[in-house]
This record gives structure tokens, sequence and C-alpha cells, in this order.
């Protein structure tokens, strides 16, 4: 798991030099942390990224750490991101048909950071225009978690199905 998760991390240094990373070990084993400001283009402003992974059973927990989003948006949530209570957590992983489009096999550098990046980009149209133009699952009021979970039971049935 360890040369996994540094295997990730190595990618992450590599494509990201001025990001920040390290695999700690947490009460539920060994998690990838890291963080990095991106810019979706040259005329965005700069975000603060925190992408937090606790290996192949696990997806990639994407938030924004800075600016805070919802500040920005008075108030307002994105209808493309999960519900929490803090940061915002863009969601990048899953297709309009619900599904997750990332696997542990793809690097984290490669996928992730660059569809939260585009993520971000339409969350700046959604910004000025009040319409999400970036397709994909609008979670609403749930959490990573319970998504997960829904999804998990929806499969359950399609495979005893």
């Amino acid at each position: 798991m360890r040369f996994v998760l540094n295997k990730q991390l190595a990618a992450l240094k590599n494509l990201y030099p001025e990001g920040k990373g390290r695999v700690v070990k947490r009460q539920n084993g060994l998690v990838l942390e890291w963080r990095s400001y991106v810019q979706p283009s040259k005329l965005s402003r700069k975000y603060e990224v925190q992408v937090t992974w606790r290996g192949i059973s696990d997806i990639p927990i994407i938030e924004i750490l800075h600016p805070n989003l919802r500040e920005l948006a008075d108030g307002k949530r994105s209808p493309h991101e999960f519900y929490s209570d803090s940061n915002t957590k863009p969601c990048v992983l899953f297709n309009r048909r619900g599904s997750n489009d990332w696997h542990a096999k793809m690097l984290i550098a490669e996928s992730i950071i660059p569809w939260t990046m585009e993520w971000l980009l339409y969350w700046e149209l959604w910004l000025s225009t009040g319409e999400w133009l970036g397709g994909g699952v609008h979670p609403g009021e749930l959490t990573i978690e319970q998504y997960l979970s829904q999804l998990s039971v929806v499969n359950d049935k399609h495979l005893k199905g």
C-alpha cells in the first residue's frame, strides 16, 4: 500500500513541484495528503487545493481550501459539489451516469488535478452566469460518503438483478 501511495505522491511532486505532500499514518491506515495552488487559466485566480487519498479501496477526496468559494458565491453552493459544512468538495469523479470515472491505476496528477482545474473553470462560469455548464452528476445535499453508499446499493442491485 505504501508503494502505491508513494508512487502517486511522486507523480504529484513531479508534475506540480510547487505542491507539498506526504504519506502519513492515521487511525484508519496510511493516507496520502497533498496540497498546492492551481490556476485553471491565466485569467483565473489561484486556488489552494487539497487531495486526500486512503488508497486503492477509496476515492481521492478533493477540497478547495482557499479562497472560500461559498463566500465568493454569497453563500450559495454550486450544483456540482458534495455537501460539506467546511471546505468546498467538488464532484469531479462521476460522469452523467453516476459511475466513477477514476480508478486506482490512474495517476492523481494526470486525472484528479486536471479534472479539478476543469471543475474550477466551470465554477467560475457558474459564478458569472448562474448556470452549471460542466454537466455530470449533481449530488445535491449528499456528502461524498452518502453518495458512495447510494451508488454501492445501486451497483449491488444491478449486479444481482
